[in-house]
């Protein structure tokens, strides 16, 4: 089953990409919390996760060897989803979860997950301990989730207000504007440029979704309709090929932007010269798909004349 996303899931993700913690290296301070939740809760899986559009990314773990987990499914997607602690005590017959990735693959069988909330408001991600066997939480237990809990908020607070003030913070290359996040589709059927284009651009604060074939493609511009601002989209794929996705879209959403990327350009010459302006020829480097991006950004912005 797939969870719901939040009211305000458009408003959480610019939270969470304000913070800048997405892909960050292990900390000790977030290391020590969720060493002191598995010992607090007495559970030998601990971790702090957050939550973008289609992962759940850990920032922090213990006795548990992934880095990141679909996030359809997750017991972190249907946490957020609430203001207080989610507990799933027997998730192999629970219809939530029965199917999700821990469960099957880890053997979960038990979880109890707390909302990092920010500001009052969004929900970045969670603190969860875990069970491989049936396991129960006292309120004392619960509790001290909730405290944990409290100090990650802090600390991802204090983090932020020291990238503000430090003369010496990141550049801001390619960088959307803080009043508006771009959410920016990657369509690839290469896993490892998939990859690639995907650490590049949310590396320079894109939103990014990333999608193997047409079909995933067509699902994730219906699932976050709206919200998609740039497609960048191989031309040759399994179906719909780039074109026709561009087609398919358009029809729904005729202000969506396309870049397309190949390297078979002169295998389509008449609707390359329709598309001329918004291709990229393979191989290519990083920079020149930023600066290409920010092209297509800066000319909706001049067409509809929002710029500067």
């Amino acid at each position: 089953m797939q969870s719901s996303l939040p009211q305000n899931e458009r408003l959480r993700l610019e939270s969470l990409r304000s913070f800048r913690i997405l892909g960050t290296a292990c900390e000790q301070v977030f290391d020590d919390i969720a060493h002191l939740a598995a010992l607090i809760c007495d559970a030998p899986v601990a971790v702090i996760a957050f939550i973008d559009e289609q992962r759940v990314w850990f920032k922090a773990k213990i006795g548990l060897e992934l880095d990141e987990i679909p996030r359809d499914g997750s017991f972190c997607a249907y946490a957020i989803l609430q203001p207080d602690v989610l507990i799933v005590p027997d998730p192999p017959s629970d219809e939530r979860f029965m199917s999700s990735f821990l469960v099957k693959q880890v053997g979960i069988q038990f979880y109890a997950g707390m909302p990092l909330i920010i500001d009052d408001a969004h929900p970045l991600g969670t603190l969860a301990v875990m069970d491989r066997v049936p396991h129960l939480l006292t309120a004392e237990q619960i509790d001290g989730l909730q405290i944990l809990a409290r100090r990650i908020v802090r600390e991802l607070g204090l983090r932020r207000t020291r990238e503000t003030q430090s003369p010496h913070g990141r550049p801001h290359l390619a960088q959307p504007s803080p009043q508006r996040l771009v959410t920016i589709l990657i369509v690839e059927d290469n896993e490892n440029l998939r990859n690639i284009l995907h650490r590049t651009l949310e590396g320079h604060g894109f939103s990014v979704l990333a999608a193997a074939d047409g079909a995933e493609a067509l699902r994730l511009c219906q699932q976050y309709d709206g919200t998609i601002d740039v497609v960048v989209s191989d031309i040759v794929m399994p179906g719909p090929n780039g074109f026709e996705l561009a087609v398919r879209v358009h029809a729904a959403r005729p202000e969506t932007k396309f870049l397309f990327i190949t390297g078979f350009f002169d295998q389509f010459p008449e609707l390359c010269d329709k598309y001329r302006g918004s291709i990229l020829e393979k191989p290519f480097l990083p920079s020149e798909l930023l600066r290409k991006v920010e092209d297509i950004l800066n000319q909706a912005k001049a067409a509809t004349g929002t710029e500067g």
